[in-house]
């Protein structure tokens, strides 16, 4: 009987180890993936939740101001591409400018504009920095989506995951806010590493379209998902009581363009600055713009709680505003800016008193 007893005894005991060291080694794996994103991406130790700061950078300059109703800023967030960015263009100054001589001297602008990204990236970033409060949000976009058009047909996807950046985010994004583990996540991305590193064929080229596939760009099935990543974020501004700005796109291309005559400056445009071809073959780009800019025309109308400016029709054939086909100049800038203001109430930024910051 205490053979039996102590048998028994040795098995709880087995069994009490190896729950030790299941959760040693999941602690350990635990450890070693919050070590890696944060030195890979600058993850937080303390709350992996925070993940898609990994991608979005951008956003931390946010999180550090924490914008609120409470505060004594009118807070202002642009979401867009790199029209926005002020590497690529003066439309945050303007802004803030134009506002000043106005007499608001009360604006904090949150500019998480960024080169190449689209409405979904806006749709993701929008999400995250639910946290924070905004009186007004401008949302500016057309061109980049274009891109995901150079792709055939069974490769293509509407949530862009044709794209091994966009895979990996949407991979990613449901756990941003939620998670406060992050093996689950880490598991999900080596997964999504392993198809890119196994079928590098069925993802787009991110920076510049694989010429084989730009015959594809035509057929502009990037419509449905621009729509779709637009209605999530006015629905997303609805819920939380911020006003939105949305705006057609903007763009110019010369009768004669071409990427020989770009190349050589030889075009209307001021600085010359990137040709169209990293989108696309310029009439594909064309017509994926106008698609995109009906999207937008035809949301504002349904939508009554959102301000709108036909930004391409007012612009149109005026080549001193432009840099390229879509970047602005310092004129094309400040008349962007004459084109907001002109859609808000004048008393819109009048309800707080204080000094302008800008953040970045």
């Amino acid at each position: 009987m205490a053979s039996r007893e102590r048998i028994q005894l040795s098995r709880g005991a087995r069994v009490v180890l190896f729950v030790v060291w299941l959760g040693f080694c999941v602690g350990l794996a635990e450890g070693a993936a919050r070590a890696g994103w944060r030195l890979s991406l600058g993850v937080s130790l303390r709350d992996p939740g925070q993940i898609l700061y990994a991608y979005y950078p951008e956003m931390w300059h946010v999180f550090s101001v924490s914008p609120s109703r409470d505060d004594e800023f009118f807070d202002v967030l642009l979401l867009g591409g790199s029209v926005l960015d002020p590497h690529w263009g003066s439309i945050e100054q303007q802004l803030l400018e134009q506002l000043f001589l106005a007499g608001h001297r009360n604006v904090r602008v949150s500019n998480v504009g960024t080169p190449a990204h689209t409405t979904r990236d806006s749709l993701h970033k929008y999400r995250a920095l639910s946290r924070h409060q905004f009186e007004l949000v401008m949302l500016y976009h057309g061109i980049n989506e274009t891109r995901a058009n150079n792709a055939p047909p069974e490769v293509f996807r509407e949530d862009y995951s044709h794209y091994a950046w966009y895979e990996a985010l949407n991979a990613l994004a449901p756990y941003h806010g939620n998670a406060s583990l992050s093996l689950p996540y880490t598991f999900r991305y080596l997964g999504v590493r392993a198809r890119h590193a196994l079928r590098p064929d069925r993802y787009i080229v991110e920076h510049v379209p694989r010429e084989e596939w730009t015959r594809y760009g035509g057929d502009v099935r990037s419509a449905a998902a621009f729509e779709a990543n637009l209605r999530a974020i006015i629905d997303e501004a609805a819920a939380r009581g911020e006003r939105l700005v949305l705006s057609t796109f903007a763009y110019y291309v010369p009768e004669d363009y071409s990427q020989e005559r770009f190349d050589r400056r030889e075009l209307d445009y001021v600085l010359h600055q990137t040709p169209l071809e990293i989108w696309g073959r310029p009439e594909s780009v064309v017509a994926g713009i106008d698609a995109h800019n009906e999207v937008v025309r035809r949301l504002a109308r349904d939508n009554d709680g959102v301000w709108f400016v036909d930004q391409a029709t007012r612009m149109q054939g005026t080549p001193e505003n432009f840099n390229d086909a879509a970047h602005l100049t310092t004129a094309g800038s400040r008349r962007f800016v004459e084109h907001i203001l002109e859609v808000l109430p004048p008393t819109l930024f009048s309800e707080h008193v204080a000094g302008v910051r800008i953040v970045d």
